[in-house]
């Protein structure tokens, strides 16, 4: 996989993105990344127009776009993919399952996470996401919470959405779905601990 900067290299995630980010395609769906383009491009100018006390602007404003694409280049490469389902539309809601487990126990979760800017959905409709966990408490068997994003906004590289798509197992869809039966109506965004016999979650 190679060295990370940005995401953590002592943990790897059990069924990792690979896949290759594309700046034309994620900055259709993040505002942020728009706005550190733009305010790049005014201290440039600023440094040629107006004077060179704009050049330390222009060299912190380098530095943050670069750790910024940097992060999310390592998000989806190194991000463990799994399986979201659409569950509300206006505003489009999809929920996504994982185990915040680091290795023993078992501590299921579900995410509802809003995502207004997936074109062409309907509610049902399945998804690829991938994401980050943290933060992390030595304390406790399990992370924090985790920070799916959905794969589209990456990525439209056919084969790579179909790969991932194919690598979730039906048991995982059907986990996700007998995990959402459990939550209350109508959905909100947040992050939901799902019940287990073992009662793992009492021991966090």
């Amino acid at each position: 996989m190679g060295k990370n900067y940005t995401v953590d290299n002592d943990t790897y995630a059990s069924n990792p993105g690979n896949v290759r980010l594309k700046p034309l395609v994620w900055i259709r769906h993040d505002t942020k990344a728009m706005i550190l383009a733009l305010l790049l491009l005014i201290a440039i100018i600023g440094a040629f127009t107006i004077g060179l006390w704009f050049n330390p602007i222009c060299l912190i404003l380098i530095g943050v776009n670069f750790l910024y694409w940097l992060r999310k280049k390592e998000h989806f490469k190194s991000g463990d993919s799994n399986g979201g389902l659409v569950i509300t539309l206006e505003p489009t809601l999809v929920a996504v399952a994982t185990d915040l487990t680091k290795g023993f126990g078992s501590f299921p979760v579900v995410k509802v996470i809003r995502c207004n800017r997936l074109r062409n959905v309907r509610v049902g409709d399945r998804i690829a996401t991938v994401a980050l966990y943290g933060p992390t408490d030595d304390e406790v068997p399990h992370w924090s919470d985790f920070y799916p994003i959905p794969l589209a906004y990456a990525s439209n590289n056919a084969a790579e959405l179909k790969a991932a798509m194919n690598s979730y197992e039906a048991e995982q869809w059907q986990t996700l779905e007998s995990h959402i039966r459990t939550l209350d109506k109508p959905y909100k965004e947040g992050l939901y601990r799902m019940k287990v016999a073992e009662g793992d979650w009492d021991d966090g």
